[in-house]
């Protein structure tokens, strides 16, 4: 009787995945048939704006809404994939938006001492095409940082970018007291966490036993200690709150172009940028920009039309017949945190998130779409934690707790999304299915390991070659084990909650538990957190000003200009980058243009000598 109820309603869950996937792609096929795009695609060829900003990400959206409140100013925003839907506002199906249209489906090259049990040795990097970018697909957590991490960036500060944070944050909710004296005024909503479940209690009262603080607010302006906090996320009202929000804010001068896929900068005399061409819809075009080119089209497409543009290591560039126009470190020193757990641990009570109560549709639609309420509105992490397990000065683990597990969903949607292999789904995970598993995180903030972004070749339609080496520095591993040892402790001090000891295939040989049975365990289930970043850095690529060296009115604002990783979710930072970017790009534009340069009078375009 229990097998057949159990296959009852993993068929109705993999109908309404199906359902919803179907809804997805009937919205795609509507939005492309209405020639979204505010001009016809014939103008756009001679037609000059003052901005031209690619990509319509997190930052991306941010920085054109910012430009375009200079009514004076045209903008264009230019972006590969489409408009979001209401769909696309439901927090929990964010792992269902993974491998869609609205999705890159970016994949690394296969890893030699990682990832040995996802498929084919190589991570799914889920990255946003849609206009919103990767906040329509993450799940939505909002961590700021240490102050630190600020500190170590060329000619940034943690003060500096406080203000930014501070621009670009409206808060709702219990927040620290000095996210209430700034007035609230930021686009992007900032809240706890709706619904948390039971497991944020349990692991609260572990870490309370344990001796961590586990009433703090890692979002406020103070160095913060070890300990907990209830997760804070970019939502309002229950729904997801993504950046191309702005957008509604700004006026007419701001003009949009989705479904258009950017090919290269186009570069006066090698270094001044005038513009883009682009593809849609198979027909080639050219956008002009008078002022500024800003790249926010992320971690792999910047460093991509970057390469595309003759602009990065000469040795690649050449090898790919790419005239060589500006040589610099363009794809190198790619960084991102590393995680592992999965399914680690089981609880002998039921939560709420579950392939069963999902299924349940129509209690839940009617709790979000009337109430903002409901499973629908969880975005999968209830607690978060902060930790130095090698006593610097920067915390070195962050701790994720979710109320559920790769097997959670019988292997429909979390399992393919992630990459697992087949093997390791039937020998390992499928064992769990219909089990109470709850997964607690460690995450490596600030890893050793240095990747790489290269061209796979001059075509444009062809993805990069992305290899993040994964654990290639073996202190990468050695501070991954200390995550797990704490994990260890804290389902020790959780009642109900025991650490599943079923052992990791291809992992069999070693004792569980031991050290070189945690390490075969970490480079078989190696996890991106979906936090790439640096590729375009800041000090090697673009100046403090964001810049691109050597270049003139060339400009980069995502992921990629961080230096290095923060300790925690990247998703925040990116935003406050978008924030000082509009604010430098505004300031850079007004003084270039309040003097007149003897190359105005002698050159068809101006040209101003790099700083």
């Amino acid at each position: 009787m229990f097998y057949i109820k159990y296959y009852w309603i993993l068929y109705i869950y993999c109908t309404s995945a199906g359902i919803f996937s179907l809804f997805l792609f009937i919205h795609k096929q509507c939005e492309e048939s209405k020639e979204w795009g505010i001009y016809d695609l014939e103008d756009s060829v001679s037609k000059e704006y003052d901005f031209i900003i690619v990509g319509g990400g997190s930052a991306g959206s941010l920085v054109a809404a910012r430009l375009a409140k200079d009514k004076k100013s045209e903008v264009l925003l230019i972006e590969a994939g489409g408009l979001p839907s209401k769909l696309h506002d439901i927090p929990v199906t964010a792992p269902m938006l993974q491998r869609s249209d609205c999705d890159w489906q970016y994949v690394t090259v296969p890893q030699k001492n990682a990832c040995l049990a996802l498929q084919n040795k190589v991570s799914r990097w889920p990255m946003g095409k849609i206009l919103g970018g990767t906040s329509r697909l993450n799940y939505m957590i909002y961590l700021r940082g240490h102050p630190m991490d600020y500190e170590s960036w060329p000619e940034w500060s943690w003060h500096d970018s406080l203000y930014y944070f501070k621009k670009s944050e409206h808060h709702v909710g219990r927040f620290s007291s000095d996210k209430f004296n700034h007035g609230d005024s930021g686009p992007v909503y900032v809240s706890d966490i709706p619904n948390p479940t039971e497991l944020g209690d349990l692991l609260m009262k572990a870490g309370t036993k344990l001796g961590y603080d586990c009433d703090i607010d890692l979002n406020s302006n103070i160095t913060y200690k070890e300990g907990f906090m209830k997760t804070q996320v970019t939502g309002r009202n229950g729904a997801r709150w993504s950046t191309d929000r702005v957008l509604e804010m700004a006026g007419s001068n701001l003009h949009i172009m989705t479904y258009t896929v950017v090919e290269k900068v186009l570069l006066h005399r090698g270094f001044e940028a005038y513009g883009v061409s682009y593809k849609r819809k198979s027909v080639r075009g050219k956008a002009l920009a008078r002022k500024a080119v800003v790249l926010s089209a992320g971690v792999i497409g910047t460093p991509k039309i970057l390469m595309l543009s003759g602009i990065g290591p000469k040795e690649e560039l050449i090898k790919h017949n790419i005239k060589p126009k500006v040589t610099l470190s363009v794809g190198k020193n790619l960084q991102d945190h590393v995680t592992t757990g999965l399914d680690l641990i089981f609880l002998n009570k039921s939560l709420p998130i579950s392939w069963t109560s999902i299924v349940n549709s129509l209690p839940n639609t009617y709790d979000y779409f009337l109430h903002g309420t409901g499973i629908l509105t969880h975005p999968g992490t209830d607690v978060i934690g902060i930790f130095h397990t090698d006593g610097g000065l920067q915390p070195d683990i962050q701790i994720m707790a979710l109320p559920a597990g790769l097997s959670t969903d019988a292997g429909v949607v979390l399992a393919p999304a992630m990459g697992v292999s087949q093997e390791v789904w039937n020998k390992y995970f499928s064992l769990f299915t219909g089990k109470q598993v709850v997964t607690l995180l460690p995450v490596l903030l600030h890893p050793r390991s240095r990747g790489t972004v290269k061209l796979k070749s001059k075509n444009p339609e062809d993805q990069p070659l992305i290899d993040p080496q994964y654990l290639s520095h073996p202190d990468d591993v050695k501070n991954l084990i200390k995550g797990i040892r704490l994990v260890e402790k804290l389902v020790g001090a959780m009642p109900g909650a025991t650490l599943n000891s079923h052992l990791m295939p291809g992992c069999e040989h070693l004792q569980f538990g031991s050290d070189g049975y945690w390490e075969c365990y970490i480079r078989h289930l190696t996890l991106t957190a979906y936090h790439p970043c640096c590729t375009a850095a800041i000090g090697s690529v673009v100046s403090s000003h964001l810049r691109v060296y050597n270049t003139n009115q060339l400009y980069v604002a995502d992921a990629s200009v961080m230096p290095s990783l923060t300790s925690g979710n990247i998703n925040s930072a990116v935003l406050m980058i978008a924030e000082k970017a509009a604010d430098i790009i505004l300031q850079a534009s007004a003084t270039a243009h309040s003097m007149c340069h003897i190359s105005e009078i002698f050159l068809p375009r101006k040209l101003v000598s790099v700083k």
